[in-house]
């Protein structure tokens, strides 16, 4: 393709990082790696490929949302494709992109999602639709973490087949699930303190129990077995995470009284309900805590 580039932003040295290159290829006429802290020897390999241009940010990036904006800059074609280096685009997704990107100023694409050597098909990581493919014009991103784009003109809606997903390797293991966790959680935190928002134990409780929820019981998580109570629990956690280390650079001083048996009340009321309610998804709008 004459009017498509690929970037993609690489820390360390991904082990799939040469599958998801080699899936875009063909679809594009430029590759732009973004170096946020990659091996010098993935470096010098990358440089040998004269489709690739490696650029790097010298400032600390704990996330990719903080720089999706900037590198839309550093492409010279009006199309670009966002790929993370654990994503790699199908061949019959990409027969779709080929023949429909001039077309459509957005691609709404599924994704399908490896976690712990499974693919969740249930508990909100299915279909998991992102933006990947778009006019840079029209698609803006905010520097918020994992949050969708905003979007301007016609987009397309690939349909929600395992065919024509993205095919994301997400965690391969807990550890680098909490590794990733912890490295998101300081970053909200530090948000929050940064724009002076007030982010309570009670906030705390909402969004956990919210995520584990919507997730195992309304996203039918259950259906994914072990992984599914697994993911679910997690995702709770993680908001914990966020307010622990919120009250750390806050040196742990607050005025707030701390009500441990609210968690337990909250959270025993509603997964006894859900147990009996499994199927009921309607009450789940109205009981959402």
């Amino acid at each position: 393709m004459e009017d498509i580039s690929a970037i993609i932003v690489v820390k360390n040295n991904p082990p799939l990082l040469n599958k998801t290159i080699q899936s875009v290829k063909d679809l594009v006429n430029e590759i732009i790696i973004v170096d946020i802290g990659i091996d010098l020897s993935l470096r010098n390999f990358l440089k040998k490929d004269k489709k690739i241009k490696v650029i790097k940010f010298k400032e600390d990036i704990p996330y990719v949302e903080l720089i999706r904006e900037k590198t839309k800059k550093l492409t010279k074609n009006q199309y670009l494709i966002f790929l993370d280096p654990d994503e790699v685009l199908s061949d019959n997704l990409k027969k779709i992109i080929q023949k429909n990107y001039q077309k459509y100023d957005y691609f709404k694409i599924p994704r399908k999602n490896i976690i712990f050597g499974k693919w969740i098909r249930h508990s909100r990581w299915w279909p998991d639709y992102q933006i990947r493919v778009f006019n840079k014009n029209k698609v803006f991103w905010p520097t918020l973490i994992h949050r969708q784009p905003k979007v301007e003109g016609k987009g397309l809606v690939i349909e929600e087949k395992e065919n024509l997903a993205i095919i994301h390797y997400n965690y391969e293991n807990i550890t680098q699930y909490l590794e990733k966790a912890i490295r998101y959680a300081k970053s909200e935190a530090q948000e929050l303190i940064k724009e002076e928002r007030i982010y309570t134990f009670k906030d705390t409780i909402k969004k956990g129990l919210n995520e584990f929820i919507s997730r195992y019981f309304s996203g039918e998580g259950y259906k994914d077995g072990i992984h599914g109570f697994i993911l679910a629990f997690l995702q709770l956690f993680y908001y914990f995470l966020v307010y622990f280390y919120y009250l750390e650079i806050k040196k742990f001083k607050t005025d707030e009284k701390i009500d441990e048996s609210e968690f337990f009340k909250t959270g025993l009321k509603e997964i006894l309900f859900w147990k009996k309610n499994k199927n009921l998804k309607e009450k789940f709008l109205r009981r959402i805590i």
